[in-house]
């Protein structure tokens, strides 16, 4: 066993040595490959030239993912490290910043699991530093009528502060088969994007709900704990319609024509809509008739978020208000890890994505809460 162990060890060893030669040989040809790299670029021509760059970080990523940094040429190298170096935060050795079409993908993905997100006031920032965001704690505030020659009165205005933070999110590990990824006819872009936007999206998606703005790691303080307004039903099994319009009545007329005023709840909530009937049997809700104009319920467009809780004695199962003053912060870069040798028994290669986002909601008056009868 001591033998064996002594091999194992200058196997190691070799390896690394390996390994530092050739970060060494790339760090010292760094110039010379980002010159090279620079002149593709310009030979696209000058009306392509950044989409040449962009393709170029795509394949650079497209090969980091397939096979890793160590069977990179030079030039994908140095593209990488650019594109690393344009994030800040991400981590140790392995992790890169992805590119511009993949985090769009990841994007598009996310937004799919969050309805309130999709219309959301959305803040993209570049790095992840805590803002202090003023929140409108009064929406009754108005001036006053002076006469001639009358001094005008003060009014403070109530504001309090919000943290618009940068909470970090991770896909957890997505295992992948080496076969997979040594086939060139499949989008394994495409493919993680996917997993990874799926994963993001329904954690973002709870959060910005259900996110208390206590806990450890700290949770942003999310719409359920943000919203004052609410208003309670006469029963923790049902509701009526006559509720659902008084949830409509609940925030000021000038919200109320905002274009991002909507009501939300979960799917269980609306198929309860769908089945009121009147006395006759008739149901109360119905479809738009007009196949371009989305179905709506007392005239008011609505959004399915699965994660709002369902009716229950004291759960906020529906929300309404112009949802535009509710920010979503998401910052730009996203790191993507690589982990080789933790699956190699399994000829699998592990990846891992990690993100960070925030949210406030800037003005309580601007939406509303309906309440199951507390118990």
């Amino acid at each position: 066993m001591k033998a064996d162990l002594k091999q194992y060890d200058e196997k190691i060893e070799r390896e690394e040595q390996l390994r530092a030669a050739e970060q060494r040989y790339v760090e010292d040809n760094a110039d010379d490959a980002a010159a090279r790299a620079r002149a593709a670029a310009a030979g696209a021509g000058a009306g392509g030239g950044a989409d040449a760059v962009a393709e170029q970080r795509t394949a650079a990523f497209d090969r980091f993912v397939r096979v890793g940094l160590q069977d990179m040429t030079t030039e994908e190298r140095q593209i990488l490290r650019e594109m690393r170096a344009q994030g800040t935060g991400t981590g140790a050795a392995g992790g890169y910043t992805v590119p511009r079409t993949f985090l769009a993908r990841v994007i598009e993905s996310i937004v799919s699991y969050g309805g309130i997100a999709s219309v959301s006031q959305i803040l993209t920032t570049d790095s992840g530093e805590p803002i202090d965001w003023p929140v409108a704690l009064n929406g009754s505030e108005e001036g006053e009528l002076l006469g001639e020659n009358e001094e005008a009165s003060e009014g403070d205005v109530e504001f309090g502060t919000g943290s618009l933070g940068a909470h970090k999110l991770s896909s957890k590990i997505i295992r992948v088969s080496n076969e997979l990824l040594a086939d060139s006819g499949i989008d394994v872009e495409s493919f993680l994007a996917g997993r990874i936007g799926s994963r993001l999206g329904r954690a973002e998606s709870r959060l910005i709900v259900q996110g208390t703005g206590t806990g450890t790691p700290l949770q942003p303080k999310g719409l359920a704990a943000s919203v004052t307004v609410t208003k309670n039903t006469a029963s923790a099994a049902s509701f009526t319609w006559k509720e659902i319009n008084t949830l409509i009545h609940s925030v000021d007329p000038a919200y109320r024509a905002a274009p991002n005023y909507r009501l939300a709840f979960n799917d269980n909530t609306l198929k309860v809509i769908e089945e009121m009937e009147d006395g006759q049997g008739r149901p109360l809700w119905l479809p738009g008739i007009d196949g371009g104009a989305p179905p709506t319920i007392l005239k008011q467009k609505y959004v399915i978020d699965p994660a709002i809780a369902n009716l229950g004695a004291g759960n906020k199962f529906m929300y309404g208000g112009d949802f535009s003053q509710f920010v979503v912060r998401r910052v730009r870069y996203m790191a993507l890890k690589r982990l080789v040798e933790r699956y190699a028994d399994y000829d699998q290669t592990g990846f891992i994505a990690f993100s960070r986002f925030g949210c406030v909601l800037q003005d309580t008056a601007a939406i509303g809460a309906l309440v199951g009868k507390p118990a």
